[in-house]
């Protein structure tokens, strides 16, 4: 027999139509019933009507408080004024479906009471007037017409008289029958708590945005036509009037309060800015950070120039030394760099030269005792002595310049040394006056925003559509509903044919026999050879009927013919005969007779009884493998998985299952 394909354990579609195929009782039954249950509904449900209400509701103008405060640059300065009076759409979505307004609702169309049959009637068409108690458990009353204008409340065995018009005192609360109006001669009356019928009516109301606009859409549900209208139109009503109401109130207090805040916030800034003009006076500083940078910087030009000055007076005082103890001439102050760029040190160093060259001149004439020559060299020595005169003036000078230097370089210490303190107060009161001027400018553009807001309360909501009463139900629609329950109907069936189908108590075909037990198997067919697994390792192979009502020689007799096309001798034992029952003993020795026949060369075939009967028992063995054969049409999966069983607990190899006609055993 061939093997088990690979892919027995993916999902195969044939046989899962096979098997729903195989299960079309219970889908044929499961569908109808799905279809009857969907017109159940559509008869029997209660009827369920719809409308719905809309309205405008603009958010917040881009235009508000936040706005121009952020064009003031104030957002993030002063947070928590930035808000505008003007709710977005999610919130009043939120007030629209509050137990508030709802309880507003309930209380206006005495949503306490439901008349449940007849149904489409609505409570406010048999009642005049509902006064309940605060809570109660919900209850039910039939109410009866008696005679006249008599009616009669029955709520299991109490009962209570009421006339139509007059109020009857029930243990909830008291009822009013309309009298000016014809009341069924009959009717179911429920009567809830009020927190229960808000619960109710919360359940059934449906508030929703339309998307990409402000537009808010109130829909709820009834078993009335009537109170399915009444109920969103009678719910935005009450929604504009508590907005223009509460909202009013709300802006011109908000502008009271803002206006006191103003006042306050405007006291404290003129205090702040009297503070810092104080403070500017008694200090003389302005700006003290920028005058304390101011004086650093001309502390240190003080001090650079105080560098020059020592550099210049040491290399002075090093000359006029030199000149004093004879190492230097008078003239080569000259060579000095300051004395250098000096224009009158220049022209004495050229009237130097002059008369140091006429003196020369004279010296090749005259002698050094001639009185030309003795003028000439007095006028040397006198220029000699003003060069010097000049360097003890300069470093005179530069001393006084120090002096003066270091005592403005003390002074600027001295007034720095009062800038921390300054800087710490002046810095207190800048910001202190800084934001207060940023919260009394917010504040100002609050009090416009909130006066604005007064000015035009209401305006930003506006009723769009108004609810008419519905002449279709919303629940049940026919043709969906008889769609649902003919489809789940259909789906359940396909479950449970696929589960009858593979996992009920028969099989019926060799594809569902070999899903079930594991081993190969195929139908009998007299034109295929019917080869065998294992063939190669044993000589025997024992055909065992999983059922009384199959007979194997057919099975055997194409084993046979296929061993003969393949050069094998076969030798077929019949032992199908030799079962006992009561207290006969077997009188065949089947072991002995099939080891007998083993001892051939060819292959043997052993047909066997039931795996019940003491011949297969004793045929059995690990080395001689079975070959179950099952009959045609619908066999217990109880009985093919028992057979499997025992022989896997007896480690008897099972090539496989075939599916033999009974037929079989009368042609052969």
């Amino acid at each position: 027999m061939n093997s088990l394909d690979d892919r027995a354990d993916s999902i195969n579609v044939v046989e899962v139509t096979r098997a729903v195929r195989r299960g079309w009782r219970a889908l044929v039954i499961c569908t109808v019933l799905g279809a009857l249950g969907g017109l159940c509904v559509v008869l029997y449900a209660p009827r369920r009507f719809a409308s719905s209400a809309s309205v405008i509701v603009r958010a917040g103008s881009a235009n508000g408080a936040g706005s121009v405060l952020s064009k003031l640059g104030l957002g993030d300065a002063v947070p928590g004024l930035a808000g505008v009076s003007s709710s977005p759409v999610e919130t009043e979505m939120a007030v629209l479906s509050s137990r508030a307004l709802v309880g507003q609702v309930v209380d206006s169309l005495d949503l306490q009471a439901a008349v449940t049959s007849p149904p489409a009637t609505a409570a406010r068409s048999v009642l005049r007037q509902l006064r309940l108690a605060s809570a109660f458990r919900s209850v039910k009353y039939t109410v009866e017409h008696v005679s006249g204008q008599q009616y009669r409340f029955t709520s299991g065995d109490k009962s209570y008289p009421a006339t139509a018009g007059a109020p009857v005192v029930l243990p909830e609360g008291s009822v009013v029958l309309r009298a000016d109006t014809a009341l069924p001669p009959k009717f179911t009356l429920r009567l809830d708590d009020r927190e229960e019928a808000i619960r109710v009516a919360q359940a059934a109301l449906g508030v929703s945005k339309t998307t990409g606009s402000d537009v808010v859409s109130v829909s709820f549900q009834a078993s009335d036509s009537m109170t399915a209208a009444a109920v969103p139109n009678l719910l935005l009503a009450d929604y504009l009037v508590r907005r223009r109401s509460v909202d009013r109130g709300t802006n011109a207090n908000r502008a009271a309060f803002i206006g006191a805040q103003i006042d306050s916030v405007g006291k404290q800034l003129s205090m702040a800015e009297d503070s810092l003009r104080r403070f500017a006076e008694k200090t003389g500083m302005l700006q003290p950070e920028v005058q304390g940078k101011l004086q650093l910087d001309q502390a240190a030009e003080l001090r650079k120039d105080i560098g020059t000055i020592d550099v210049e007076r040491g290399a002075l005082a090093q000359l006029t030394q030199q000149i004093a103890s004879g190492q230097m001439t008078p003239r080569q102050l000259a060579a000095y760099p300051t004395f250098l760029k000096s224009p009158g040190i220049n022209a004495l160093l050229g009237q130097l030269v002059t008369i140091e060259t006429e003196r020369n001149q004279l010296l090749e004439k005259r002698l050094e005792s001639d009185r030309e020559v003795m003028a000439l060299t007095a006028s040397v020595r006198n220029v000699e002595n003003q060069l010097t005169g000049l360097a003890a003036s300069y470093k005179a000078s530069l001393d006084r310049q120090r002096l003066d230097i270091t005592a403005q370089l003390d002074t600027i210490r001295r007034v720095l040394g009062t800038y921390p303190g300054a800087v710490q107060s002046s810095g207190r009161l800048q910001r202190q006056a800084k934001t207060l001027a940023q919260t009394y400018t917010a504040l100002q553009v609050q009090l416009v925003e909130a006066r604005l807001g007064a000015i035009g309360e209401g305006g930003d909501v506006q009723p769009l559509d108004v609810a008419t009463p519905s002449k279709n139900v919303v629940f049940p629609r026919r043709g969906l509903t008889m769609a649902i329950g003919t489809g789940a109907g259909l789906f359940v069936g396909i479950i449970m044919a696929l589960f009858a189908g593979l996992l009920g108590r028969y099989v019926e075909d060799p594809q569902a026999i070999e899903r079930t037990t594991g081993v190969p198997t195929l139908r009998l067919d007299a034109a295929v050879p019917l080869l065998v697994s294992g063939g190669s390792v044993t000589q025997t192979l024992l055909l065992v009927p999983v059922d009384g009502r199959v007979s194997t020689a057919g099975v055997a007799e194409r084993l046979a013919r296929t061993a003969l096309s393949r050069g094998t001798e076969p030798t077929v034992l019949d032992l199908s005969g030799t079962a006992v029952s009561g207290s006969k003993a077997l009188t065949t020795d089947v072991n002995a007779t099939v080891r007998r026949h083993e001892q051939s060369e060819g292959m043997v075939i052993v047909r066997l009884p039931s795996l019940a009967s003491d011949a297969t028992a004793a045929a059995l063995n690990p080395q001689r493998p079975v070959l179950l054969v099952a009959p045609p049409g619908r066999l217990e999966r109880r009985v093919l998985l028992d057979a499997i069983q025992t022989l896997r607990r007896l480690d008897v190899p099972c090539v496989g299952v075939v599916v033999n006609r009974s037929s079989d055993a009368a042609s052969v």
